[in-house]
């Protein structure tokens, strides 16, 4: 017989005296049943040797009576350790033994090895009884079920048969043809004749497998703690303190233990609310055994947000760190975020972080990631050595440690891999079992990788000394899997948008109000709001993974957050208003109104502003610019109760005072064409009468149609049957089609000048859907206002955008700068690109070729699919699981349609997708001629329009004032200040965490892709 069937013969051979199968000897009993009745009928199992019943929270009693034999295959098991080990797919699950509960577990805490006796005796008994209750989303089973024989001080049949398969794991690194006559001999000895040969055995094993001595396999125990999911975020605190806890109990009895968690988020609610806890959680840190592998607020969704909350997910986690703890976090631990974008490796870099840490794309559904150790590089050349680690949530198991060692080695050429054992999602963290098995599998000398306990930072150092990665990877990490992530719970996503930009405004204001006008500066409100916008970015909150209760708890942040972020604005904008000197009204009654542009660049829009803000008496108003003496473009809109008009030449970053006056006469609203069309000095739409959709979308400046038939197609198709439903989107999708709505209405809401708007309704189902087409003047694009009325299951909505150009590629917005990706199908390319059928973006993504292009800009809606001629943009999703009522109910949001000549670059792209989500505002100021601010004027301003705004706040440390730009167009550029109305100058550069300063030279000239961060200070007066 050959060497690799003996090996597999004896394995086999140990393993039937080591093991006993219980899964066909369980009886449905009765709740808390005890004693067992002496009869019962099996449960029955499936195909796959599963206990299984109905989802929906059912519960199931199983029991059996388990009775010590006097020998399994011959082999006398008197004096032997007898564990009982379980595993199962329930929501919650205790184990009962001799009517007393022993163990209590979840999906998550899904195994364990219960030791009924340190040492049997032949017809001893167990009345053991396990309740189960299954999963509301899929069906409950108990997997497995054994009874494991263990010898209490010596080698066994289990561990020796253990062995043998780490042997078979590294044949091609030992000689083992010696081993023959002993496996050979072993196959034909008795049971009661075997231990002798089994100590014989395994010290042969030791001397062929002398050279795995050489594997080190390094081990830290972790929980990851999912801070909201299966369970609402309340929850989260009690669990995360019992995990840690019995961390730190655990330690006490296993002092080589070592273990590691990140979330500094959780950390700051020990430290308030356990104290005692947090203060036992600082000296672990201190002694060096418990690793803060962390660097982020929390582990975020990180495409679907903006670069400035990715800095922000860093500043605060580091600094919160380095005060809690002495020192910031080297390592980004981000293990279960759905994707990393392409820019991330500058984020990191900038921030303290020496290497990234990942798991996630363990979970591709079409390819496999080439790499376990390599460097990411990004667009400005940032490089990160990266680490795809082992998976997360395993426990101690010795065969399956050896072949990810053995698989790490072959990946990576390093004999040093990492294991992360520890019950997580909903924590535990590692056990005393899995601390026994080290134990014994490093006092017995069991063969394969030697063990040892190591802070994970101190694994990476070691790697990164003896083998530095090599491999580059200059890409996105796309996840290819959970592609609905990025539009499952729409109405997290509006409502995260809109927040995260109030926000920011509102800082920005603030700032700009703390020194033009000496308004206090709410250094504190705003972190806290800042913070709570970050948590709220959790990977399962964000995504819309979560169960009801979670957004029961999130979306009162929400409205906090949105109400917060708009006083903070208004007071900002008002301390402004208050000390503009208006000068003399141009005529009794006027009105002095100051429009305000929050983005860098001279700006120019339409205005709505608000007839409930001016005086009811007057029948109707022109609006004055007093720089230049002429009247701007207006229309009174009574229909919609606003009065709108043209604002021009606003400042980079700044405000225009314009005067509204009274009219004796009010204008009349002109009559709309017959057809309906839509048409400014860019544009010329034409809607069909009897679909809704856009014909015709005519740009004007270049001669062009741009649509290579109905644009603006709301095509629906059934989503169902993928078992992660919130999370994944049914990759046959398209071949499931429905019927598309029916069109109820189309009317117009106002045609002038200054807007035309156009009004179409369907129903589709049980669901309304109301779509405004907008079209203002003097604007390049086309806005589409969405308001849904949702009421469907498991149905797909996009919006779908045939074109009259081609192009292999699309060009998306991703955090800190853009992604490019295929446009499908195309054969030639290779899987992973295939798989990137629906991808992420922000604000805008662009089809284009150098001559001619198309984009589609956004406020809240983040997943696209392309074809070489067309753009579909995913509005709606409809899970059930994990929230029944996912996407159930109202929606508001808007996307719209910008054709261009030439690249998006050359087209402005960036810009347009800034104007078309930070539109201009107005309001009305009081009367004022001692104010210290002119009527007119820019508040910060640069040379390079190249370069975007993303941040202006006070330092962490209060001493001056921090300004951020990001190259926004790839091509670099030069930042110079420009004279504005407060007297900025630089002091230093700096990295994300506002320290250590940098050498400035200036003007700075940015690499492109680049990130600029800028201590600013005032210069004094006179």
């Amino acid at each position: 017989m050959i060497l690799s069937e003996l090996l597999k013969k004896s394995r086999q051979f140990l393993c039937q005296l080591a093991t006993i199968d219980l899964q066909r000897q369980w009886c449905a009993v009765a709740p808390h049943a005890h004693p067992l009745p002496a009869e019962g009928l099996p449960y029955p199992c499936n195909a796959k040797g599963h206990l299984a019943w109905d989802k929906g929270g059912h519960p199931l009693w199983l029991g059996q009576r388990i009775t010590v034999p006097t020998a399994v295959q011959g082999y006398a098991v008197a004096g032997l350790t007898l564990r009982l080990a379980l595993t199962w797919w329930a929501d919650r699950a205790t184990v009962y033994v001799n009517g007393q509960a022993v163990h209590h577990g979840d999906l998550f805490d899904h195994s364990v090895r219960l030791c009924l006796d340190v040492a049997v005796t032949p017809g001893q008994t167990w009345d053991v009884v396990v309740e189960l209750v299954s999963p509301h989303h899929d069906e409950g089973a108990l997997v497995r079920s054994q009874l494991l024989w263990e010898s209490p001080e010596g080698v066994d049949p289990g561990f020796v048969a253990a062995e043998l398969e780490i042997l078979e794991t590294f044949a091609e690194h030992v000689e083992a043809n010696a081993l023959a006559p002993l496996l050979s001999k072993l196959l034909e000895t008795g049971g009661d004749r075997l231990d002798p040969l089994l100590h014989h055995l395994h010290d042969r094993l030791q001397d062929c497998a002398e050279p795995l001595r050489q594997f080190q396999m390094h081990l830290c125990g972790h929980a990851h703690l999912d801070l909201a999911w299966l369970w609402p975020i309340s929850e989260t605190w009690s669990v995360a303190q019992a995990t840690f806890a019995s961390v730190l109990a655990l330690k006490k009895n296993y002092p080589e233990l070592t273990f590691t968690h990140s979330t500094p988020a959780l950390y700051a609610h020990l430290e308030h609310h356990a104290p005692a806890l947090f203060r036992a959680i600082q000296t672990a840190v201190a002694q060096g055994w418990w690793d803060i592998a962390a660097g982020l607020w929390v582990e975020p969704e990180l495409n679907l947000i903006s670069g400035e909350s990715i800095v922000r997910q860093l500043l605060y986690g580091q600094h919160y760190l380095q005060q809690a703890f002495g020192e910031v976090s080297p390592i980004a631990w981000l293990p279960d975020t759905f994707g990393f974008p392409a820019r991330l490796p500058s984020f990191l870099s900038q921030a303290g972080i020496r290497y990234f840490v990942t798991q996630k794309l363990r979970w591709n559904d079409t390819t496999r990631f080439p790499y376990g150790w390599f460097q990411w590089q990004d667009a400005s050349g940032a490089r990160l050595p990266s680490l795809m680690s082992a998976p997360i949530g395993e426990g101690v198991d010795p065969v399956k440690m050896a072949a990810y060692a053995q698989e790490w080695f072959q990946q990576t050429g390093s004999r040093r891999s990492l294991w992360l054992p520890g019950v997580g999602d909903h924590g535990g963290g590692p056990t005393a079992d899995m601390a026994e098995i080290v134990r014994r599998w490093q006092r017995l000398g069991g063969i394969g990788p030697q063990w040892q306990w190591t802070p994970v930072r101190s694994y990476l150092d070691q790697l990164m000394a003896e083998t530095p990665p090599q491999a580059i990877w200059c890409d996105e990490l796309y996840l290819e899997f959970h592609r609905g992530c990025y539009t499952s719970h729409g109405d997290q996503k509006a409502v995260h948008d809109r927040a995260q930009r109030q926000l920011q405004q509102a800082e920005l204001w603030s700032t700009l109000a703390a020194i033009a006008t000496a308004t206090p500066y709410p250094q504190t409100t705003l972190k806290t709001l800042w913070q709570q916008l970050l948590f709220n970015q959790f990977h399962d909150i964000l995504p819309g993974s979560s169960i009801p209760e979670v957004y029961a708890e999130v979306n009162p942040t929400w409205q906090t957050l949105i109400d917060s972020t708009q006083n903070l604005l208004s007071q900002a904008q008002a301390a402004i208003l208050t000390a503009i000197a208006d000068g003399s009204p141009p005529e009794t009654g006027a009105i002095p109104v100051v429009i305000f542009n929050g983005l860098n660049g001279d700006r120019a829009g339409v205005i709505h502003l608000n007839l409930a803000d001016l005086p009811a008496a007057v029948p109707s108003w022109r609006v004055y610019c007093p720089r230049g003496d002429y009247d701007l473009p207006a229309q009174l809109n009574l229909p919609q109760q606003c009065l709108s008009f043209w604002a021009q030449d606003i400042p980079s970053v700044g405000y225009h005072l314009l005067w509204v006056c009274p009219r004796s006469q009010p204008d009349g609203l002109p009559t709309p064409p017959l057809g309906y069309v839509l048409e400014n000095d860019y544009l010329h739409v034409e809607i069909d009468p009897t679909t809704g959709e856009i014909t015709n979308l005519y740009d004007k400046l270049n001669h062009r149609p741009c649509l290579g038939g109905p644009g603006n197609q709301l095509r629906f198709f059934r989503d169902q049957g993928q078992y992660w439903d919130a999370w994944n989107i049914d990759p046959n999708y398209a071949q499931h089609p429905l019927t598309g709505a029916t069109l109820e209405s189309i009317e117009w809401v106002c045609w002038h000048q200054l807007e035309q708007r156009l009004r179409v309704t369907w129903r589709f189902q049980s669901s309304r859907i109301q779509q405004e087409y907008v079209l203002q003047y003097q604007t390049p694009w086309l806005r589409i206002d969405t308001s849904l009325d949702w009421h469907e299951a498991h149905i797909l909505l996009k919006a779908a955008f045939p074109l009259a150009i081609s192009a292999p590629t699309i060009t998306c917005e991703t955090p800190g700068g853009i992604t490019e990706r295929p446009t499908l199908p195309n054969r030639d390319l290779d899987p992973h690109a295939q798989a990137k059928w629906e991808v992420p973006f922000l604000t805008w993504v662009d089809l284009s070729t150098p001559e001619y292009g198309l984009s589609l800009l956004s406020d809240c809606k983040h997943g696209v699919d392309a074809q070489p001629q067309q753009l579909q943009l995913t509005l709606l999703r409809s899970p059930t699981w994990p929230d029944p009522h996912s996407d159930r109910g109202e929606h508001h949001f808007s996307y719209g349609l910008f054709p261009h000549s030439q690249s998006w670059q050359k087209a402005r792209v960036p810009d347009q997708a800034a104007a078309f989500n930070h539109p201009l505002t107005a309001a009305i100021a009081p009367l004022s001629t001692s104010g210290s601010l002119p009527s007119h004027g820019s508040l910060l301003a640069w040379s390079d329009p190249n370069l975007h705004l993303m941040a202006l706040k006070q330092a962490e440390d209060a001493r001056g004032w921090i300004l951020r730009v990001a190259d926004a167009y790839g091509d670099g550029g030069t930042f110079t200040l420009q004279p504005s109305l407060l007297p900025w100058y630089p002091t230093e550069q700096h990295n994300f965490l506002e320290a250590p300063p940098q050498s400035l030279p200036w003007p700075t000239r940015l690499k492109p892709w680049q990130f600029l961060t800028l201590r600013l200070g005032m210069a004094a007066k006179g």
